[in-house]
């Protein structure tokens, strides 16, 4: 889904943010309300959903003299000549210049170009007086109804047409000014072209009527329904029904935690990916395009603002229905009111009990100690857990292990201070990190570089500091560290946190953002069920078998924690980490 292929030509030229801009479309010319008659006229147009496929039904219909827009009775067909949607037709005799049109045909997808699994229909109604085209598409069926219904009660064609183009986009809450919907095509550039674009691709992405696998095709009809239902609804009184809109907005909403990472990308970092992989461009242009206004569609329709860096942790409420997957569950379900919850640039739903849990601290006591060997102090934290008392250190060890050293510049430490390899955290010859650690030399309650009294966290006690906070290693992150935008949110770390047990846990590696601590099994190997089992990629707080075994360097030595996908796992020794000492 993420490397969708664009199949249409020019779209790198194409701009990615909409603007409230007053767009002169070509093809028309103030337009009288007079009736007149036309001869020989000639049309030509496209019809685009995606573009329909070549040999699709197009059909123009005249309308009567007496400009009520009421059919004659006449009808001239034709068919699409390409698959890009052209149609033409010859030099017709009209009673009026006021004609309706529709197509009807397979059409290819927007996403990928692959032909659609249905057939569709679409209609327009235009004026064909100064006019040479006239195009058939997604915002000229939604608007025809509309038109209609106006025209009949006494608005002018030319008024009735603007009014009824600005309350469709309304709708998606875009604020353009297009006169004539029909003048429209996927392929150009104009800001209305785009949003032609943009409606498109994400009424077609839309999950309520892409799930047309069955054979028989017995679904085939959700999305004519949709588009009718829509120009059905919004012909009364230009204004749309929240259930008619509820699918959409639930596709834009997965839409923007799916293409969340589009935030920060621009046009720069575009052309750089192009040079790395040729043809990639395009599509992160049209991904680019499908992100921005899925955003638009979300907050018009849930009407709230902009999540932004400034309102991160905050949350506010939606009244609006929305259609959404429930992971859980399996299974779309429509909300009708929730609770929406910013992570610094997204909104994710989320129930009020969980943004309330987000605050719950678990049960500890703060306290302090000392380290006698160079007299620095560390913040600390005790709790129970399972009939058991801990004192875990809520700061990395910041015990220096290498000589110091003076320069002409002044006092210079060799070593970085809380940042040791496995060796010296448990306190071993360095030749340990490549051979087998001989049996005896790890004790149950092992004090390596930790201060008198105190051992390195085991593998037990990390393990039950985890199923006390749920298994989720967020609730140990230092939100302070959040802050870091370029390094939290532009590399992957998503979601909103608070530190819930002040452990005040950051990432050593700045790249990956995970988090690596010094570790041991003193009596205790995983043992692997199959043949096929990953040792190290398994994770820490769902194993359950164990072997008494003699401790190698190959055994579970470090635990992982990965901060931007928020998992705990065991792992072969690390070249460095951190230690958290835990009082005997």
């Amino acid at each position: 889904m993420f490397m969708r292929k664009n199949i249409f030509m020019g779209v790198s030229a194409l701009s990615l943010a909409l603007c409230a801009c007053s767009t002169q479309t070509a093809g028309t010319s103030e337009e009288s309300e007079g009736i007149v008659a036309l001869a020989g006229k000639g049309i030509k147009g496209a019809a685009q959903k995606g573009p329909l496929v070549k040999g699709s039904d197009v059909v123009l219909r005249e309308t009567s003299a007496e400009g009520t827009l009421e059919p004659t009775g006449r009808e001239f067909h034709t068919t699409t000549v390409n698959d890009k949607g052209e149609f033409q037709f010859g030099e017709l005799d009209l009673e009026s210049q006021y004609a309706l049109l529709s197509a009807e045909g397979y059409y290819a997808h927007e996403y990928d170009g692959e032909r659609s699994e249905c057939p569709m229909r679409l209609d327009a109604v235009t004026n064909l007086n100064n006019r040479s085209t006239a195009n058939v598409n997604i915002l000229t069926h939604f608007e025809y109804k509309r038109v209609l219904k106006l025209v009949k009660e006494g608005v002018p064609f030319a008024e009735a047409k603007k009014q009824a183009s600005r309350e469709v986009l309304t709708a998606f809450g875009v604020d353009i000014d297009v006169s004539s919907a029909e003048d429209l095509n996927i392929f150009n550039t104009s800001e209305g072209d785009r949003t032609l674009f943009n409606i498109s691709l994400l009424i077609d992405n839309t999950p309520e009527w892409t799930y047309w696998v069955d054979d028989e095709k017995e679904d085939c009809p959700k999305l004519q329904n949709y588009l009718d239902g829509f120009a059905e609804d919004f012909a009364d009184d230009g204004e749309l029904s929240d259930s008619i809109m509820q699918a959409i907005a639930g596709h834009a909403y997965e839409v923007t935690r799916m293409y969340s990472h589009m935030e920060f990308i621009d046009e720069d970092d575009m052309w750089e990916k192009e040079a790395a992989d040729p043809g990639s461009y395009d599509d992160l242009v049209v991904m680019k395009k499908e992100y921005e206004f899925s955003k638009l569609v979300l907050l018009h329709h849930l009407e709230i603002d902009a999540c932004t860096e400034n309102r991160w942790g905050e949350y506010t409420a939606f009244h609006k229905p929305i259609e959404v997957y429930d992971y859980q569950e399996g299974e779309q379900r429509i909300l009708d009111s929730g609770y929406v919850l910013c992570d610094g640039y997204k909104w994710d739903i989320k129930t009020r009990g969980y943004i309330d849990s987000l605050t719950t601290m678990f049960e500890h006591e703060n306290g302090t100690m000392i380290d006698p060997r160079d007299g620095r102090e560390y913040k600390t934290i005790s709790f129970e857990y399972e009939g058991k008392r801990y004192e875990w250190m809520a700061e990395n060890l910041m015990y220096s292990v290498a000589p110091v050293t003076r320069t002409k510049g002044g006092r210079v430490n060799l070593h970085q201070p809380g940042v040791y390899s496995w060796t010296e955290a448990m306190h071993l010859n360095e030749g340990y990190m490549t051979r087998f650690v001989r049996e005896g030399l790890i004790d149950s309650l092992h004090q390596g570089i930790c201060p008198d009294g105190w051992h390195v966290a085991n593998s037990e006690e990390w393990k039950s500091l985890l199923d006390y906070v749920d298994g989720n290693p967020n609730n140990l992150l230092d939100e302070n560290w959040r802050t870091d935008r370029e390094t939290a949110i532009a590399k992957g770390l998503t979601g909103v946190f608070y530190n819930r047990l002040d452990f005040n846990l950051v990432p050593l590696d700045k790249q990956f953002l995970e988090a690596y601590f010094h570790t041991y099994a003193p009596r205790m190997s995983f043992q692997p069920t199959s043949p096929n089992d990953d040792v190290w990629n398994r994770e820490f707080f769902t194993r359950d078998e164990f072997i008494d075994y003699p401790l190698t360097k190959t055994d579970f030595t470090t635990i992982e924690i990965s901060i931007n996908w928020n998992y705990v796992s065991d792992s072969e020794v690390q070249p460095k980490g951190f230690v958290r000492c835990v009082r005997n």
